[in-house]
């Protein structure tokens, strides 16, 4: 497959400009939530709530999407941030669900080139440890098999065995002694919270101006009358005004608030087994790695990652039972020690400890409950809950199979009679198989910079961030920067993000709070030193503070609250 260029037929009417999307503008879509008819309501602006938006909205069916906090807020921002085909379901003996995740997998790369980018993995055999070279072997003969076989895509790349020599050229801070030989294979990486935001902004466009996305919305009350739902009762967070509206289907998206969802409608059910997932984020170049690697961990021998990402390297993830706070799970001293047991191990020559850090995150995964062992041995497979009442309940999947979550759910209420009857195209899940609108090649960008005479008017290295992150969005931002030079310049040193790019989204992703800025619009949060986030997110909020008209009170309020968490996640 080709990658997408300019010249789709699908192409954005302004390259690079989707459909306005501002905070500003939240009066109004209030009143458009209140005033207009729906077919469907769907609560959570998680990946898979934006994932039903972009079925539903690929076949002009009207939906109005809220969530009581920002999108991606809960577990969509907080993953691997990897699209991948999971090596481990291979001993779990479940290649059908490898299959569907490296074919997705696969898709999203052709879709969203820019976002969506192959990594290489190492995967090491050492004497005496858990993963022989026969297993390695074998194991990475069939996840080539499953990507590649009848398939429309490849994969990003094929794997090759390693000699010790070979693995020790490529990743000299791996540990040696005992190394036996290594599996080099390709998975792919991506911002989770942009691949969010990118599915309900296609969302937004594709539908015609016939559906409604909120943030910050509460969903208070799921009305039913006669066995049968009738709508929401919504409350929205910032001006506390309260909205009824009215549908006959509300799909429950809430991840791990599933249950919570569930009790709105007073229903007590108990679907969601939440475990709690640590990343640590540190310096690359304290760890030395090049690329990719799949562990072991030295306390129970459960695999997780260490994954290069651009300056920084992402260690994780835990998995682990959880019962504490939903909105706010942390890393304590104990996930983070056990994670640094198992690098250390791996790369001998880093010694981290926890001054190392740059930041952590946690997240809560909402995986089905199934009473079976450990949570690492739960299933990754959604299920759907549907009485017949008109509430569809969507639980468990992963990042990866989102779109094919998204089809079974909206074919499922289809097939119920809860929307319209489909047909012909839009009848087949592939009819949602096609490249987004903003994907863009590397190749089709530089073609475009030389039409539209934007070239070298930013660094390379700020040229490739706002390509990566915004796709053809960068084009709208380079106009800002040929209009206003200084707008293109580095916000602080060391980091590509400039005032042009804060102007972008505030205007086309809808980022009411510096907060949403910082670790969901953007991967500031993530990239940045905890002693430097004051620096750095002082100056965004005086962008937003001008843009928005904030008090210096105001300003101050949510740099306050944003530096908060800051400490909080680094706080052992």
């Amino acid at each position: 497959m080709k990658s997408p260029t300019l010249s789709r037929a699908d192409a954005f009417p302004v390259e690079g400009k989707g459909l306005s999307w501002s905070a500003m503008d939240r009066a109004m879509a209030l009143d458009q939530a209140e005033t207009r008819s729906f077919a469907m309501i769907i609560i959570g602006g998680g990946i898979t709530g934006a994932g039903i938006a972009r079925e539903a909205a690929l076949r002009r069916i009207p939906f109005l999407l809220v969530d009581k906090g920002d999108f991606a807020s809960g577990t969509s921002s907080r993953s691997s941030k990897l699209i991948h085909g999971g090596l481990r379901y291979l001993a779990q003996g479940d290649l059908g669900l490898m299959r569907e995740s490296v074919t997705e997998r696969d898709w999203l790369h052709q879709a969203l080139p820019h976002l969506v980018r192959p990594l290489p993995f190492h995967w090491c055999s050492y004497a005496g440890g858990a993963d022989g070279p026969a297993k390695i072997r074998a194991g990475l003969l069939v996840y080539d098999l499953l990507a590649n076989g009848f398939s429309r895509t490849r994969s990003p790349g094929r794997h090759r065995i390693l000699s010790p020599e070979e693995l020790l050229a490529r990743e000299p801070a791996a540990r040696s002694e005992g190394l036996r030989m290594a599996g080099l294979y390709y998975d792919t990486q991506v911002d989770d919270a942009r691949l969010t935001l990118e599915t309900l902004k296609e969302a937004r466009n594709r539908s015609g101006g016939l559906s409604v996305v909120l943030n910050y919305v509460q969903a208070e009350r799921i009305v039913l009358e006669g066995g049968r739902v009738r709508g929401v009762a919504l409350r929205d967070g910032p001006s506390g005004r309260l909205l009824q509206v009215a549908a006959g289907c509300v799909v429950n998206a809430t991840g791990a608030w599933t249950d919570e969802t569930l009790g709105r409608a007073g229903e007590h059910a108990h679907l969601i087994r939440p475990t709690k997932g640590v990343h640590l984020v540190v310096p690359n170049h304290r760890l030395g790695n090049r690329g990719a690697f799949v562990l072991r961990a030295v306390d129970d021998g459960r695999f997780f990652f260490v994954l290069r990402r651009g300056e920084v390297s992402l260690i994780g993830t835990t998995d682990t039972d959880y019962d504490g706070s939903l909105d706010a799970p942390r890393c304590t001293r104990q996930d983070c020690d056990y994670l640094l047991r198992g690098v250390n191990a791996a790369f001998p020559a880093a010694h981290l400890t926890p001054e190392d850090l740059l930041g952590t995150y946690a997240g809560v995964r909402p995986l089905v409950l199934a009473g079976g062992g450990s949570a690492s041995e739960e299933s990754r497979k959604h299920v759907i809950r549907d009485p017949g009442t008109g509430l569809v309940t969507i639980a468990g999947g992963k990042l990866t199979t989102f779109r094919v979550m998204a089809w079974d759910l909206l074919e499922r209420c289809a097939r119920r009679g809860y929307i319209r009857h489909l047909r012909g195209a839009e009848a087949r899940g592939e009819h949602s198989r096609r490249p987004y609108q903003v994907g863009l090649a590397w190749e089709a960008l530089a073609q475009a910079l030389r039409r539209l005479c934007l070239e070298d008017l930013v660094p390379d290295a700020t040229l490739r961030h706002l390509h990566q992150q915004y796709g053809q969005g960068a084009l709208s931002i380079l106009r800002e920067v040929r209009l206003c030079p200084g707008s293109g310049e580095p916000l602080v040193a060391g980091h590509p993000y400039c005032a042009a790019e804060i102007h972008h989204l505030l205007a086309f992703e809808d980022a009411p709070r510096l907060t949403d800025v910082m670790l969901r619009r953007t991967e500031m949060g993530l990239e940045v030193s905890h002693r430097r986030q004051g620096e750095l997110a002082g100056r965004v909020a005086e962008l937003m503070g001008r843009r928005y008209g904030w008090s210096e009170a105001r300003v101050q309020e949510e740099l306050g609250s944003h530096l908060d968490g800051v400490r909080a996640s680094v706080a052992l």
